[in-house]
């Protein structure tokens, strides 16, 4: 990972979509000794400071016996914190020590006693704590990867299942097995990178790795108060003429063939599946991922549920009308090319009023 923040700034939407749902969470976030003394960590602390004042219950936690030179920094930096004096290792005690500084509105400082982001202490304390989310601070790039690529996500059930070149992956299972012990996201940061915990906490995608055990992305059926960020959504490539123009009437009215990939109940991608039973086939329309979500799989997502659904409904052929986006279906999602006559009879005819000039491309499902 680079050790600066990318070029885009934490998107000012997402941050006030996320303030009322931070708020009164519980935040444990690991330091690894190395980074106590960095530059880096300063900006990491200022915040957490400003986390603190939405309404977000920091614990920080230290690698190794004494918490005492990151308390320092807390004080310098001007955190409401105070200095747990024992390691968690000292046990239910600690722990108590820890609860009552939360209860002040203070920000714990407290030592592991152990090595490692991951030890027993802290994943317990965490899970005992009810933190929604453990926060590992990590010195030297630690972040992993698959193939050359950044895991920004993944269900801690798929952590074992990661095949190809992953980096760090001793952290990965690490980090699955925390949310096996009850933490329900765990994040994976390059503590060295300025910025780090506003770029994570505060956009979809984030700049690290999450494990999570919770619907961070699913796919969902439309609802109708979607309608308006759908159209939204796509209005660009309806003005580039690369899907049909369609208004609040027209998706109003085959709602139930709508779905929505969704990053944090945050609409990122849609796809529509309109069935011709009399034919047993489904198109495959309206596919589109936000600009800033291409390229991370989650077209290829959409057109493996619509196939799934098309499936489901008995159908024998499902099919998409592009003109734009032959290669990503030929080349990319192999949808075989047909002649327009394989088309329902009615989907022709609306065709051929359009005047566009889609190739039609499709897969046989039986």
């Amino acid at each position: 990972m680079a050790t600066q923040p990318p070029n885009k700034s934490a998107n000012v939407r997402s941050v006030l979509e996320y303030v009322p749902y931070f708020r009164d969470k519980i935040f444990a976030v690991h330091v690894e000794r190395p980074l106590v003394d960095s530059g880096e960590l300063v900006d990491a602390l200022l915040d957490l400071d400003v986390l603190q004042e939405i309404g977000v219950r920091p614990v920080l936690i230290v690698e190794g016996a004494d918490a005492s030179a990151l308390y320092e920094h807390t004080r310098v930096c001007e955190m409401r914190s105070a200095l747990v004096e024992a390691p968690l290792k000292g046990g239910q005690l600690v722990r108590e020590r820890v609860r009552e500084i939360l209860g002040r509105h203070q920000i714990p400082v407290v030592a592991s006693g152990h090595s490692g982001s991951f030890d027993p202490e802290s994943v317990h304390m965490a899970f005992s704590l009810g933190a929604s989310k453990y926060i590992a601070l990590l010195n030297d790039h630690k972040v992993p990867s698959l193939d050359g690529h950044p895991i920004a996500a993944i269900l801690e059930s798929e952590v074992a299942e990661l095949a190809g070149n992953v980096t760090h992956r001793k952290l990965l299972d690490q980090a699955a097995e925390a949310c096996r012990a009850g933490i329900p996201r765990v994040h994976l940061l390059d503590g060295k990178m300025r910025g780090v915990l506003v770029e994570e906490l505060f956009s979809e995608e984030g700049v690290g790795t999450m494990v999570h055990t919770d619907s961070y992305r699913e796919i969902r059926p439309l609802k109708e108060e979607d309608i308006p960020e759908l159209l939204s959504m796509i209005a660009r490539s309806v003005v580039d003429s690369k899907l049909v123009n369609r208004n609040y009437e027209d998706i109003a009215a085959r709602m139930d063939s709508y779905y929505v990939l969704t990053l944090d109940d945050s609409i990122v991608g849609c796809v529509a599946v309109y069935p011709y039973p009399e034919h047993h086939s489904a198109e495959l329309g309206c596919l589109y991922i936000k600009h800033r979500h291409e390229g991370r799989g989650y077209g290829r997502a959409l057109c493996e549920f619509a196939k799934r659904k098309a499936e489901e409904m008995g159908m024998e052929f499902i099919f998409a009308l592009s003109q734009s986006a032959v290669h990503y279906f030929r080349d990319r999602m192999h949808y075989a090319e047909f002649s327009r006559d394989s088309l329902p009879p009615e989907r022709l005819r609306t065709l051929e009023l359009s005047g566009r000039k889609s190739g039609v491309f499709g897969l046989r499902l039986k």
